[in-house]
């Protein structure tokens, strides 16, 4: 009867400590929607590497925790505060975004002005004799001022990773073409322009 008793205390005593050992189901659940919570706000968009980094974490805790199960003793307190962490930043990266974004969208702006003052840059040519060249590069000037617009679609879009990029974009074709309408001025004159 004492061997009975003993084993049937040593039965409960292990389904207590596996019934403790839960994988934190919950928590991961929890934590992955969050992350999804904060990528549609704008962090896939304004906050790359950061995303990227709370992704690796996210994944890194999920391998814990398959880890773990795969043991017979289970350990999910690690897999619980690699959880709760990522959490934490979680909630900050989504208390930054706003200024992250704010950010992005000043520089789309500024951007804009620059694309814009290139633009009127690359208008202006001096010299005699240059028409002939500088006709054949006024399609391509026509074509920068076309995306131009675009610039202000994306911003008015809130797209300001995509304003940030055609204002580059028009930049350096404006700047082509400044460049060339410089070379074609240079060429007729046969003098250097500063």
């Amino acid at each position: 009867m004492k061997g009975i008793t003993k084993n049937l205390v040593l039965v409960l005593a292990i389904a207590v400590v596996l019934a403790g050992c839960k994988a934190p189901t919950q928590l991961s659940d929890t934590t992955k929607a969050s992350l999804e919570e904060v990528t549609k706000a704008g962090a896939d968009k304004y906050a790359v590497p950061e995303l990227k980094g709370l992704n690796d974490k996210l994944t890194a805790a999920q391998d814990e925790i398959a880890a773990q199960d795969k043991k017979f003793f289970k350990k999910f307190g690690p897999a619980k505060e690699m959880l709760t962490n990522l959490g934490t930043e979680i909630e900050a990266l989504k208390a930054a975004l706003p200024d992250k974004i704010e950010a992005a969208k000043n520089e789309a702006i500024k951007l804009q002005g620059e694309a814009k003052a290139a633009i009127d840059e690359a208008k202006t040519p001096t010299g005699k004799g240059t028409k002939k060249d500088i006709d054949a590069l006024k399609a391509d000037l026509a074509g920068a001022e076309t995306a131009f617009a675009e610039i202000q679609t994306a911003i008015d879009g809130k797209d300001y990773v995509a304003a940030q990029d055609k204002a580059n974009s028009i930049k350096a074709k404006a700047a082509d073409v400044a460049a060339q309408v410089k070379a074609a001025i240079e060429k007729v004159t046969g003098k250097k322009i500063g």
